[in-house]
């Protein structure tokens, strides 16, 4: 038994790196994950679905519960389905863990407007849609009498 048995989490990012390493800790610990990830590279560029697949890939031979979504979160449109994939699947949310972001390594004075507002598209924007959907259902939750927070 782990201490989030039961929960459902979404992970943004988490074909690759730090989320993989999030998301897999997470399902560890008894939770069934949403894996997302648009499957662009580092600095943004492409979308490929193998990162999110091969994460599920893993966490079902470990005999965890998981799904792929393949949205971008920094689209509304795509941070709505992103959480209604949990709702979808799983039957709800208790945790969100966003951390999608792109590099764009570069000094100051030679990043263009257009690199800035990238990184400004998928690190806040991304951050923001996520948690509002998430928001939106919680608060419907409770409304309907649900407890949705964390236990004390």
């Amino acid at each position: 038994m782990g201490i989030l048995d039961g929960k459902i989490a979404v992970v943004t990012a988490s074909g690759h790196g730090v989320g993989r390493g999030e998301a897999l800790e997470l399902v560890a610990q008894g939770a069934k994950v949403v894996i997302n990830d648009l499957g662009g590279s580092a600095t943004g560029e492409g979308a490929d679905k193998r990162p999110a697949d091969e994460v599920v890939a893993v966490i079902r031979s470990r005999g965890g519960e998981a799904v792929a979504n393949y949205d971008d979160v920094s689209d509304f449109a795509g941070a709505e389905n992103l959480i209604a994939t949990a709702y979808d699947t799983f039957g709800g949310l208790d945790i969100l863990v966003n951390n999608a972001g792109i590099i764009r390594d570069k000094m100051i004075v030679a990043m263009t407007e257009e690199d800035f507002d990238s990184v400004l598209r998928v690190h806040l924007k991304g951050t923001f849609t996520a948690t509002k959907f998430a928001c939106i259902r919680w608060r419907e939750r409770s409304k309907a009498g649900d407890d949705v927070r964390a236990p004390s």
